[in-house]
């Protein structure tokens, strides 16, 4: 059988298009990490010669690398070049402030304490009138793919740029940076990932996806043995690119999840982060890292004060930690061990370095936070907090206190409102309302018919 020239083109032009449409497909992406890199990593050589040429025949600019130290163009050449390693960010780490800092994205980790922070910046951008990336559907943005304009809400005034990105995400420099404006800080969240694993076990009722509700200590015993546990990245037949369990905190500050054992690649992403980031918050030293964002963001007290979000008063399952877990649980989520104690030592070194009176700082921080807790606890009215050498005397009123306590949730539906009809706000929030929630009601929807049928 013969086919006209005509119609092998129009055959060839067919399966470039749908080739095309499957490796844009956002649910293909993580099966082709492995290869791609592999190809990539190969030509290493080829392509530092080829963006070596271009700086020669002045067809490519070169720009100052995000250190500072040096004005020569560097490329991470072990990391998966799709999250952006050859290239350079637009502005140096912030070093010094004059004025307060209005632009910032803070990446948003899972279980890592990361609700509290988020509500204190979805806080000050109401008080500042700053304009906030809003998910079209609460609570992520994007997340878990790389963020689309589809994610998130136009600004109501075409004209005015964004001022916060606050909510789940994926890190990806580029991506963000065609987003905010190009002075934008960067900050994120890390805690200790054998407190982080247990929360997410918690969270997620992960004994329950992996049979494992019988057992006294389900994390103990999924530590022991993590790969006979461990299911293929699916959810109701559908390809999920991260894993619950493992290197969960890296996946969302954008590292390949299927480089897990690739120690080089690991270190080379992480030491690319500490460049880009301006600071990395740490749990276990929350008051200490907000402190410190306030002097690197040139923010007040009020600005920093907080009150604590989604911490659980409970756990499901008995999972007492043991320094066992804590070996084995290295061995399994590498990337995230490196990452955490890589920021914990950032963190430390630069606090030490401040020396001074910064401890000094903290402690008066926790006292005014304290204090302003008490207050809103109570009836009074209003409340002064005298001057002091880090901050000017500043008030805070029953205004203040239902800010403090409000949610994430109700900051979003206050902001949205003026953004999305009623219609669309009401479906919004419908499908971001939390499963224990859903549950409750349902609850009492079956109390009810059981009420009438007994009436």
């Amino acid at each position: 059988m013969k086919y006209s020239g005509a119609f092998l083109a129009v055959v060839g032009v067919c399966t470039v298009v749908i080739c095309a449409v499957l490796l844009l497909d956002r649910e293909t992406m993580e099966q082709g990490v492995n290869t791609v890199f592999t190809s990539w990593q190969s030509n290493t050589d080829e392509h530092a010669r080829l963006v070596e040429h271009e700086d020669e025949t002045g067809s490519q600019e070169p720009q100052p690398d995000r250190s500072g130290d040096d004005n020569e163009k560097k490329v991470d050449t072990s990391v998966w070049p799709y999250f952006g390693a050859d290239l350079p960010p637009d502005r140096p780490k912030l070093q010094t402030c004059t004025e307060p800092v209005k632009h910032l994205v803070f990446i948003k980790t899972h279980k890592t304490g990361s609700t509290t922070v988020c509500v204190m910046l979805y806080r000050f951008g109401v008080t500042n009138n700053l304009n906030i990336v809003l998910p079209r559907i609460p609570v992520n943005v994007g997340w878990p793919f790389p963020l689309r304009a589809e994610d998130y809400i136009p600004p109501k005034d075409a004209s005015r740029h964004f001022d916060l990105l606050v909510d789940h995400t994926v890190y990806h420099r580029r991506i963000m940076e065609n987003l905010m404006p190009a002075d934008s800080a960067y900050i994120a969240m890390l805690r200790h990932p054998l407190h982080h694993i247990k929360s997410v076990f918690n969270f997620y009722n992960i004994p329950k996806q992996l049979n494992m509700k019988d057992f006294k200590n389900p994390l103990e015993e999924f530590l022991k043995n993590p790969i006979k546990y461990q299911k293929p990245r699916q959810k109701d037949g559908k390809h999920k690119p991260f894993s619950f369990t493992r290197n969960f905190m890296a996946f969302d500050l954008g590292f390949p999840p299927g480089l897990a054992e690739d120690m080089n690649a690991a270190q080379a992403y992480i030491e690319r982060l500490d460049r880009e980031f301006d600071l990395v918050i740490i749990l276990e030293y929350l008051d200490e890292s907000l402190v410190l964002l306030k002097r690197t963001l040139c923010w007040t007290i009020k600005d920093i004060l907080y009150n604590v979000f989604n911490e659980a008063p409970m756990y499901r399952y008995e999972m007492d930690l043991t320094p066992e877990m804590d070996s084995n649980y290295r061995k399994w989520s590498k990337v995230d061990y490196l990452l955490y104690e890589h920021f914990n030592t950032s963190l430390r070194n630069r606090i030490s370095e401040l020396g001074g009176d910064f401890p000094q700082e903290v402690a008066h921080f926790v006292t005014v936070k304290n204090r302003v807790k008490t207050f809103c606890e109570g009836k009074d009215e209003q409340m002064v907090i005298p001057a002091s050498k880090w901050d000017k005397e500043f008030s805070v009123n029953r205004k203040f206190c239902f800010m403090l306590k409000s949610t994430r949730m109700s900051y979003y539906k206050y902001l949205v409102k003026g953004q999305v009809s009623k219609e669309l706000l009401s479906k919004a929030s419908g499908r971001g309302e939390n499963k224990k929630a859903q549950r409750k009601k349902k609850d009492a929807q079956l109390m009810s018919n059981r009420a009438t049928k007994q009436g």
